[in-house]
């Protein structure tokens, strides 16, 4: 009956939509969400606290044509606009422990019709394979009712799962992938409904080299001209075990996949892929060693594109990557900020990745990012592109692209308040130097599809506000300045100039006055035309200020307690490391150090000036080694952390706690800090835990030590 249902109102609708904004709301983690709609107040994007869905990996999102929310899933409940629980949207086969577990798909030909496509995961064998389910918006009141559910698509999965705009701009290929194999089906979502029979592609590498080659990734360029596919490596603590990735030719027009490449780097690790909105470049994630690498992956050979990577350090492992509509791509790990690509399509550090910019607080992400339509943030083929004339007057050609064909009618909104009707437009705005979001609808009198987009234009060229700030330490005329400025690294330099007749053109400088003082400090950004250039700027009262920690050398017995104090006041406090302190940031600490120490204070007054000093404290040691065999991390002051115990003067090289999935969850190097049962902020289950130590003795004789231990709740 509900097959039926679906059938009359495919024949009744006549408004299909490629929605422009219909990835402007992410809900993913553990109650994590992510808006990229302009809200007046809010920076963009900004975080989404009312989210009710919790997902290790799976989650996916839809949106109307203005940004606004109709529902998310993550592959096994559906969550309407009001964050409950969809009419009949529970029990889906998917799960939320694979990479790509689901994905919303508009239906063409239909302003209210919706396809979530879900995959199986490991964990459950893939015993429920691919299946799709479909929402219809106009019920309830709006808030949508599930009238088709769990319908298969194809009894052999992995968790990989990904979309596809037609070349036509308007129909979707979804694209899946057959377990312990080379097989590739490519399902077409058109006006007419999905089309029984897929396209079938062998290619590349048949992947059943361990038990986890079907999980990981597939993502399409926004061009729709290559696939990216990533399989997780069989990780072991002790042992390397490298993977590759693979590359293929994607036709968009007819759905094959060819010309299979695979990409390896000797120990490379690769758990996931993304694509710049050019599609030039290529970011892959390393977690296991804490990489992220940059390739051009439209280059002509694997030995090229391997030739052209860049890897950039990351201070905590990351997961996996989205694009997103704002054209930055985002980069997840378990906690409660998102890692930034804010310039993906430029080469090496002028992509501009930041660990830690983009806030999700309070809420946290896990270990994986949405599932979006590859041409979330920009299609080529089908939309516009764009050329800025004259930077200073804010004059931009537009060219409107499409596969549609007919008679076509261009509706243009350049986000000033002007319209136009024609294909190619040229248009001024005023003033140049801000950021407009301009909207082309194009539609077919002949097609029943109908193309929005919508892209965020600088038509100065770049949004150039100089700013800064700065440190400074009064006792010795040391300032460090702190350039707070908008600006990509490719689209200025800086020019400072510090007041006392010395110059530089670092972006963060450092510089000593000679004497105390008051100096007039400039920073010029400077673009290369004349109208974009920006300065600021600041006057800098150079001072002296010290302090002095007392008694400032002691001796103590393993395990008793010492107060430190200065005794100047100040307005800040910072004690390092902050190693067996009880409190690093206040004047007078108590320190319980189990091996001799040297603490360092570093503090400031009201007017910025900083002072540093330290203290010396030997401790007198005793014979043992332990480490406990389980823990009960409850807060009831006993048994609360999880650490190795040493008496003779061990020097700790390394101490590193795994969980069973092999996820590093604790790891220090400081003798006496332990594990509280957490893992970026959130409780872990109970269960059996891995401890590896390297230590050296006191004739410098290497330790190595392995074991397990409970964790009990």
């Amino acid at each position: 009956m509900r097959k039926i249902t679906i059938i009359i109102l495919l024949l009744l609708c006549h408004h299909p939509v490629m929605l422009a904004q219909q990835n402007n709301n992410w809900y993913f983690g553990a109650k994590a969400g992510l808006s990229f709609n302009n809200v007046t107040n809010q920076p963009l994007p900004f975080a989404l606290t009312n989210g009710a869905m919790i997902s290790d990996e799976s989650s996916t999102a839809i949106s109307d044509s203005t940004g606004k929310l109709l529902f998310y899933t993550n592959g096994v409940t559906v969550y309407n606009r009001l964050h409950q629980v969809m009419l009949n949207g529970d029990n889906l086969k998917g799960n939320e422990s694979a990479c790509q577990g689901a994905l919303i798909t508009p239906m063409p030909g239909s302003d209210s019709l919706y396809y979530i496509f879900t995959t199986d995961a490991i964990e459950n064998s893939f015993q429920k394979g691919y299946n799709y389910s479909v929402v219809d918006m106009s019920r309830d009141n709006g808030n949508g009712e599930v009238i088709e559910k769990n319908t298969p698509l194809w009894a052999s999965c992995t968790e990989r799962l990904a979309a596809a705009r037609h070349a036509n701009g308007v129909d979707v290929w979804i694209i899946t992938n057959d377990n312990d194999s080379d097989i590739f089906r490519a399902w077409l979502l058109t006006c007419n409904g999905l089309q029984p029979t897929p396209v079938v592609s062998l290619a590349g590498v048949v992947l059943n080299q361990h038990i986890v080659t079907n999980t990981g990734y597939m993502k399409v360029s926004p061009d729709g001209s290559q696939l990216c596919q990533t399989h997780l490596p069989l990780y072991d603590p002790d042992e390397i075990n490298p993977n590759f990735i693979q590359l293929f030719d994607f036709n968009n027009n007819t759905g094959q996949i060819t010309n299979a490449r695979s990409i390896a780097f000797g120990n490379a690790m690769y758990v996931s892929c993304e694509y710049s909105p050019d599609s030039r470049m290529l970011y892959l994630t390393r977690t296991y060693e804490r990489k992220l690498d940059q390739l051009e992956a439209k280059l002509v050979n694997p030995v090229a594109i391997g030739n052209s990577t860049i890897t950039f350090s990351t201070p905590d492992p990351v997961f996996s990557l989205q694009l997103g509509p704002d054209e930055k791509i985002y980069a997840f790990n378990p906690d409660d900020v998102l890692g930034t690509i804010n310039y993906p399509n430029q080469k090496g550090i002028a992509c501009g990745y930041v660990h830690e910019q983009t806030s999700i607080a309070p809420r946290f992400s896990r270990y994986a990012s949405p599932s979006c339509m590859n041409d979330v943030a920009y299609d080529p083929n089908n939309g516009f592109s764009f050329t800025i004339i004259d930077s200073c007057t804010g004059t931009v050609q537009f060219n409107g692209l499409t596969g549609l064909t007919g008679t076509l009618v261009w509706e243009w909104d350049f986000g000033d308040g002007n319209t136009s009707t024609l294909q190619n437009p040229m248009h001024t705005f005023n003033p140049p130097n801000q950021a407009y979001e301009v909207k082309l609808k194009i539609s077919s009198l002949s097609h029943c599809g109908t193309i929005r987009s919508k892209r965020i234009i600088k038509p100065g060229g770049s949004i150039i506000n100089a700013d800064f700030d700065f440190v400074i330490r009064c006792d010795s005329g040391y300032i460090r300045f702190i350039n707070k400025s908008v600006f990509a690294p490719n689209e200025a330099t800086c020019l400072w100039d510090f007041g006392d007749g010395n110059t530089s053109v670092s972006i963060n400088p450092v510089h000593t006055y000679a004497r105390e003082g008051m100096y007039n400090v400039k920073l010029k950004l400077i673009t290369g035309t004349n109208c974009l250039d920006d300065s600021m700027e600041l006057q800098v009262d150079v001072k002296s200020f010290t302090v002095n920690v007392t008694p400032a050398i002691q001796t103590i017995v393993i395990g008793q307690p010492v107060f430190l104090s200065t005794e100047e006041p100040a307005n800040t406090y910072q004690w390092s490391p902050g190693k067996w302190l009880s409190d690093s940031a206040t004047r007078s600490p108590v320190a319980t150090p189990l091996e001799d120490m040297v603490y360092r204070l570093r503090a400031s007054n009201n007017e910025g000036c900083t002072g540093e000093d330290s203290v010396i404290i030997k401790v007198i040691q005793y014979n043992n080694i332990y480490v406990p065999t389980a823990f009960t991390p409850d807060n009831n002051g006993r048994n609360d952390i999880l650490r190795p115990h040493f008496g003779i003067k061990y020097e700790l090289k390394e101490f590193n706690i795994y969980n069973r999935w092999g996820v590093l969850v604790f790891t220090t190097q400081q003798l006496g800090i332990g594990w509280d049962g957490r893992y970026k902020g959130n409780l872990q289950d109970a269960g059996v835990y891995i401890w590896l130590l390297k230590a050296t003795d006191a004739d410098g004789k290497i330790i190595e030590k392995k074991g397990n231990f409970v964790l009990i709740r």
